[in-house]
């Protein structure tokens, strides 16, 4: 590809951490942004110097030499927007999840390869150090054969009031499409395919203030799970979400030979200027009694949040033109098998048994 990659952005809450990203690149332009809120597309296009902004999604369309469209809007519209941009043989990133549920996605990864356009589901943990570390750890199979994996994150949103994260038509099954996409994704993507789940969802917090007018509404989704994993390859785990309690993400893998550790405070709370950011892998090999911590691959991308979002919106407009995909980068394939582990997830909590996963592609 010659010329700048032009991008347009749809969505302009966390789009404009996309904007500061993809901005950092000299050869990338942001040639428009789209809200249903036009004066929020306003404000964001002057915030970042962006030529365009508009309200009807479709307008991104007619922007002319447009490459790429980049999905950051409410989990229920991703679909629609991903077929229209693909429709357009648009490249498409979508901000996780991919969709509202796994057929859905399928059915964007079939129109997305049928278009022949590169496409992303954003996934920013997988660009962590730490997280490349325990992929790397991993693929060397540093701890042998596998045997127990645990896994737990938790965010206190129990006084946030009902935004559409807390309503199934708009976010799908709650703590499962907000926790549980980025864990998920980092189980799937180190240790393997998960072959069946066992699930046990709550809703702890049964009503919220609406965030208008501050009037109590029914919460219908789920913001405490817990679930036990099977994985194809080997080993069990376990997996536990929580919207009431805060606690770093942390994940805990066995295998006959050793043992794998990673925390990570919130990625995306450091990128709004809040905590810090300093994530840990460790590896521990039996018999040897100490533990050492891994080599943190890229350690330095991640001194600021600016530095962050250059780097990892540098590896997806590099992939976007054309360049091999780094292994950071999750693909709607990807994408599409971590919401068949939550649909899954989601049923088993509602059958109280045992639910496969589905081979194929749904």
């Amino acid at each position: 590809m010659q010329g700048k990659l032009r991008v347009a952005i749809a969505g302009t809450g966390f789009g404009e951490k996309y904007a500061a990203g993809l901005l950092a690149s000299p050869d990338v332009q942001v040639a428009g942004v789209f809200s249903r809120r036009p004066e929020r597309a306003v404000a964001m296009a002057d915030k970042f110097g962006i030529a365009f902004a508009t309200r009807h999604f479709d307008d991104l369309l007619r922007i002319p030499n447009l490459d790429a469209i980049a999905i950051v809007t409410p989990n229920n519209t991703h679909a629609g927007f991903v077929r229209t941009a693909l429709a357009a043989g648009k490249h498409v990133i979508c901000d996780k999840p991919l969709a509202l549920n796994a057929y859905q996605a399928a059915d964007l990864l079939r129109l997305a390869d049928q278009a022949g356009v590169r496409h992303l589901t954003f996934v920013p943990y997988r660009f962590s150090p730490a997280a490349a570390a325990m992929k790397q750890a991993m693929s060397d199979a540093q701890i042998g054969r596998l045997v127990n994996i645990r896994a737990s994150w938790g965010v206190d949103l129990r006084d946030e009031p009902l935004r559409w994260r807390f309503q199934r038509k708009l976010s799908g099954p709650g703590v499962l499409a907000d926790l549980g996409a980025h864990v998920l994704d980092l189980l799937l993507w180190w240790v393997g395919p998960i072959r069946r789940v066992l699930g046990n969802c709550k809703t702890l917090v049964p009503q919220r203030p609406a965030e208008v007018g501050g009037r109590t509404r029914p919460v219908d989704v789920p913001d405490e799970c817990w679930a036990l994993l099977e994985f194809a390859q080997a080993g069990v785990g376990s997996l536990a979400l929580s919207w009431n309690a805060t606690r770093n993400q942390q994940v805990e893998i066995e295998g006959d030979r050793g043992h794998l550790a990673y925390e990570s405070r919130s990625l995306l709370q450091w990128l709004d200027g809040a905590d810090r950011f300093d994530p840990v892998a460790e590896l521990t090999l039996t018999g040897l009694g100490r533990t050492s911590p891994l080599p943190l691959p890229g350690k330095e991308q991640f001194a600021q949040p600016d530095h962050a979002l250059g780097y990892m919106f540098g590896e997806i407009a590099a992939y976007l033109r054309g360049a091999d995909k780094p292994d950071s980068i999750a693909t709607f394939r990807d994408g599409l098998e971590v919401l068949k582990v939550i649909d899954a997830l989601d049923e088993s909590s509602e059958t109280r048994a045992w639910v496969e996963i589905p081979t194929d592609t749904v």
